[in-house]
């Protein structure tokens, strides 16, 4: 690391067990649960300071890998949001796909994504962070690798203008299926957690 810029990379969560493999189920549901991975991943309040100068342009960088085994060929989504502990359907969806087919040869997921404070406010749900990233893996067919956009509120430009950066916002990662089967399950292995400051 050169220090170039003053600012540095640091670590803040790292996995030391998968989460508890995930099936049967068509709503958002969250995949970092505390049984299987223990404590959930969170930024303390004012990772991203209350000031233009002391924030703008910081990146929490959120990465994950994770297996997934369907049949036939159903739909899965994948989200972070933050905001209180286990929290889905509700909060700030930072980063989401939307819904992707995946065939049945499917193994093997990876995701990266990146949310970027764009304008910090006053305390409350007042600042506004992007979202954008990938999920990919060989979960086409015939193992065809698929790339899956990530954005914020899973739409174009991927803003999300209601962060309350005054509290400790936990990271909410989460997956849907569009078909309930005990056959269509998803698992995550690591989630990494970190900030680009």
């Amino acid at each position: 690391m050169s220090f170039l810029t003053g600012t540095s990379c640091e670590l803040i969560y790292q996995s030391t067990a998968p989460g508890t493999a995930k099936n049967t189920f068509t709503t958002e549901a969250q995949i970092n649960d505390t049984a299987g991975m223990g404590p959930q991943a969170n930024i303390p309040p004012y990772f991203w300071l209350p000031t233009a100068s002391g924030s703008k342009g910081r990146v929490l960088l959120i990465r994950a890998f994770g297996i997934i085994n369907v049949t036939a060929t159903p739909t899965f989504t994948w989200s972070v949001r933050l905001g209180a502990a286990g929290t889905v359907a509700t909060d700030n969806q930072v980063l989401a796909s939307a819904a992707t087919t995946i065939s049945t040869n499917a193994t093997f997921w990876q995701f990266e994504g990146y949310v970027v404070m764009e304008t910090p406010g006053a305390v409350g749900k007042n600042s506004t962070v992007r979202g954008n990233g990938m999920v990919w893996g060989n979960m086409g067919a015939s193992s065809a690798a698929l790339c899956i956009p990530l954005l914020g509120g899973a739409a174009t430009p991927g803003t999300i203008s209601t962060v309350d950066i005054s509290i400790t916002n936990y990271i909410n990662f989460n997956a849907a299926c569009g078909t309930s089967s005990a056959s269509n399950g998803i698992t995550l292995q690591s989630l990494s957690v970190w900030g680009l400051n």
